[in-house]
């Protein structure tokens, strides 16, 4: 028997995952605020390590690879995981698996906006009230933050260039003069494949810089000068924690603090709050959105100090870590599954000043 409502508002990753699992709250009704949307958004990958929070999105994926390389002037480390490939699945792709699940009528979908009076969230015509509000809007980023830029496209060759058995995760060999700087590259066969630069900084590159970036590469690597592109990927991502804190809200997604802020990677950490909502939930529990465990987070603040103060290290860093970690204890650490172990090979391995240095910032910030 339906006694209960659940309203969420928002039309991305975290609202339609969360919708999606209604069907394990059979005493909840549930209403969608998708927002009016006239401009359809772009779509883009979704890149994940399979673990059991994400094995619906690891079944419908675009592509999978078992493994995966770190590149940097003097190394290159390959890692590899059966038991936890990377993954990748396209927006649309995934809130389509979402919807069609929220055909189900306990789900009323409202393509209304919605705007925030008084820590109170309205529509143009009535108060949003209920049970339980979610809302995962998009959160404003606080300033003179660290964040995670990139642009790329999809590239097709008449040649093949690319190894299709291989993600390369990160590659160093490009300008790291305005920051932390590595091309991502995805390989969808021999002759195509997803190509971005991506820069840890302050201050976001002009647009010519990634695709200037991307052609270099492309040329001094794989020995492409003619190439068509397609799929124009972008994005901002704080490498900081955001999680707000609404009176009787709760928030989901990015705005919940889902993002990882050492990696800027949301969509394993979305399914694990959206799951652990719904358990909470069944068992009668109190709603708790926090996914990350507070030794990460005080991890992730020390790394970012380190990115942020010594950015040239960061091919160094990343090289050791692929060097120290195998493939599946790799994935454990990149998707919040990591143990004990993990985390004493993981700071054993780090250069010891650097780290020393911006441990003591963090705690002499707290």
């Amino acid at each position: 028997m339906i006694n209960k409502e659940i309203n969420i508002i928002g039309g991305g990753c975290a609202a339609f995952s969360f919708a999606r699992l209604s069907n394990h709250l059979p005493n909840y009704r549930f209403n969608l605020f998708i927002g009016k949307n006239k401009d359809k958004p772009k779509d883009h990958f979704w890149g994940f390590w399979k673990n059991n929070f994400n094995d619906e999105a690891f079944m419908n994926a675009n592509h999978t690879w078992t493994k995966w390389a770190i590149q940097t002037k003097h190394s290159r480390h390959i890692l590899e995981s059966k038991k936890h490939p990377y993954c990748v699945i396209k927006r649309q792709k995934w809130l389509d698996v979402c919807k069609r699940t929220c055909k189900s009528k306990k789900i009323k979908i409202f393509e209304k906006n919605v705007y925030e009076k008084s820590n109170k969230l309205f529509t143009h015509d009535e108060k949003i009230e209920g049970d339980l509000i979610f809302d995962s809007r998009p959160p404003s980023i606080p300033n003179n933050t660290l964040l995670q830029h990139f642009e790329g496209f999809v590239i097709n060759s008449t040649k093949d260039v690319f190894d299709d058995k291989t993600v390369i995760l990160m590659d160093f060999r490009c300008d790291q003069s305005k920051g932390l700087h590595f091309i991502y590259l995805l390989p969808f066969s021999k002759r195509k494949a997803l190509v971005e630069s991506t820069m840890f900084s302050k201050k976001i590159a002009n647009k010519k810089f990634y695709s200037v970036e991307i052609s270099k590469y492309l040329r001094r690597y794989f020995n492409l000068d003619k190439f068509t592109k397609s799929n124009h990927e972008k994005g901002v991502i704080p490498m900081h924690y955001i999680s707000k804190n609404s009176e009787g809200i709760y928030n989901i997604g990015t705005r919940g603090g889902a993002v990882r802020p050492s990696s800027g990677y949301a969509f394993t950490f979305i399914q694990k709050q959206v799951f652990q909502i719904v358990s909470q939930l069944i068992k009668g529990r109190t709603v708790s959105t926090n996914i990350h465990k507070k030794l990460d987070l005080f991890l992730d603040n020390i790394f970012i100090n380190v990115i942020n103060e010594f950015p040239l290290l960061a091919p160094k860093i990343f090289s050791t870590l692929a060097k120290t970690l195998n493939g599946d204890e790799w994935a454990k650490f990149m998707s919040g599954n990591s143990n004990l172990l993990i985390i004493c090979k993981i700071i054993l391995s780090m250069p010891k000043l650097p780290f020393i240095k911006s441990f003591l910032r963090v705690v002499y910030h707290k």
